[in-house]
């Protein structure tokens, strides 16, 4: 590998990991964005750091919060006698132990089976609306959202206004905690400290699930695709006050069951499918703010409860024929695309800091989780019992958590000791370009400094050094 080419991917790893904000994944889509993008660096191999965990007829989503993994274990569908049959249930991020005893969220005649909405600042917050109930007449289908605090179970609030959404819609977070929920007929954003309503405001979804909103908290935006007259539109709300402020162009079709995702830049994308060709179609637009104007858009293949993702430069989408497909941000241009056929509705993805895709094709049946380079060649597959929704979840120390319906399983790779502060510098930005001047110099010179991931077999200086750099680099191992 020439070093201008290594410096050009760590570069870019560098930014994806800026971008990618934590070492959690709070939500569906993994960030307020949706997008996918983790700051962690992924397993590089199926190597199982533990297996544990209740089974559950169907494999929900599960979400992490520093050291602990939530998810939602069901053992039987609704009406529940005594509210047990769809628990809340925290293990140990490093273990898969058990922290705590299963939550039991209340359960009211019409209620549907318990979802994790998501876990940020030590709450991990459930709720049970979002059954087939959930449009008109009212209450069916609406249920308050609860708070419960991660260390403990124990429950802190229960929100003053109830939601339709449900696991397949998601909530995301605004920058303070508060909890953005879009749902089939409102968007509604919940106050993080006591569960009081900031603001609701109506919006029309195309179907009666996977209507979540995505944020831009940089922008101060909420975006939700909409039905209008002649197909679907994204909407902008204001973050602060629930105010619309404009939507994009109309994208030809009828129904949609795909969320919004905003892009590192700020770019808010959408594959809006319906099972014909004639209006399947990948979207990307730019938010100018004043207006939603269309980029570029690509014919995509059917998708249903799906999210997706990007980084400092690409999207990563599944194209017609199910091959999953790397496009430029910037204009669409095709980068790289899978040889693995992944014919299922239900796609879930993350890219961590090098650009590695890790892809799940949400089947009941031939049930797999694939992990693919940055080129989209494919690095490791392995099956998962009808992982549904499942995963990914990436979280602290690259953890990456898969559920299925018999239990949880975590994968994780052992890191070198952490440091890319090859210079030594202590002004801020300590992390910089000096540091891989300084390291392909120590390189070339053959010096033991360079030995990044500390082996002893020949050549002790090798590709792999520069991939233990680039890691603690991306890391912002100081």
């Amino acid at each position: 590998m020439s070093t201008a080419r290594w410096l050009a991917m760590a570069a870019g790893a560098a930014v994806a990991a800026s971008a990618g904000g934590a070492d959690n994944w709070s939500n569906s889509g993994g960030n307020a964005g949706r997008n996918g993008l983790t700051a962690e660096i992924g397993p590089d191999a199926a190597t199982v750091l533990w297996s544990a965990g209740r089974p559950s007829i169907i494999a929900w989503q599960p979400v992490i919060d520093g050291g602990r993994v939530f998810s939602v274990r069901q053992s039987g569908f609704p009406p529940e006698p005594g509210s047990n049959l769809s628990p809340v249930v925290g293990q140990n991020l490093d273990t898969g132990a058990e922290l705590w005893p299963p939550i039991h969220v209340p359960f009211n005649t019409g209620d549907w089976t318990t979802f994790v909405a998501g876990a940020r600042d030590g709450r991990v917050y459930a709720s049970r609306s979002g059954g087939g109930g959930n449009v008109s007449p009212f209450p069916n289908g609406q249920a308050k959202m609860h708070a419960y605090d991660a260390t403990t179970g124990m429950v802190s609030w229960s929100s003053v206004a109830t939601t339709c959404a449900g696991p397949y819609d998601g909530v995301v977070f605004a920058g303070n905690g508060d909890l953005i929920v879009g749902d089939f007929l409102n968007v509604t954003r919940i106050r993080a400290g006591d569960g009081t309503t900031a603001w609701r405001v109506n919006r029309v979804g195309s179907v009666s699930g996977t209507c979540g909103a995505a944020v831009n908290n940089a922008a101060n935006a909420v975006y939700v695709a909409d039905a209008a007259a002649g197909g679907t539109v994204i909407k902008r709300f204001d973050l602060d006050t629930g105010a619309f402020r404009y939507q994009s162009p109309v994208m030809t079709g009828f129904t949609i069951q795909n969320t919004p995702f905003v892009t590192p830049d700020g770019s808010v994308c959408l594959s809006r499918t319906q099972n014909n060709a004639g209006t399947d179609f990948f979207y990307v637009f730019d938010d100018t703010g004043a207006a939603l104007t269309q980029r570029w858009f690509a014919p995509a293949a059917w998708t249903t409860t799906s999210e997706f993702a990007a980084d400092a430069g690409s999207v990563v989408m599944v194209a017609p024929g199910y091959l999953i497909e790397r496009r430029r941000l910037s204009d669409g241009m095709v980068l790289a695309t899978s040889a693995v056929v992944v014919n299922d509705y239900s796609q879930r993805m993350a890219v961590d800091a090098l650009g590695r895709l890790f892809y799940s094709n949400g089947e009941f049946g031939v049930s797999r989780f694939h992990s693919f380079n940055a080129d989209l060649t494919e690095r490791w597959s392995v099956p998962i019992p009808n992982v549904n929704i499942g995963a990914p979840a990436i979280g602290r120390d690259g953890t990456l958590v898969i559920a299925g319906t018999d239990v949880l399983r975590a994968y994780r790779t052992p890191r070198p000791a952490c440091d890319a502060n090859c210079d030594q510098s202590t002004t801020p930005p300590v992390l910089n370009v000096n540091d891989f001047v300084c390291f392909n110099i120590l390189f070339a010179a053959g010096d033991a400094r360079a030995n990044c991931d500390a082996s002893t077999s020949p050549p002790v200086l090798n590709v792999n050094d520069f991939t233990c750099f680039l890691n603690a680099f991306a890391a912002g191992c100081t």
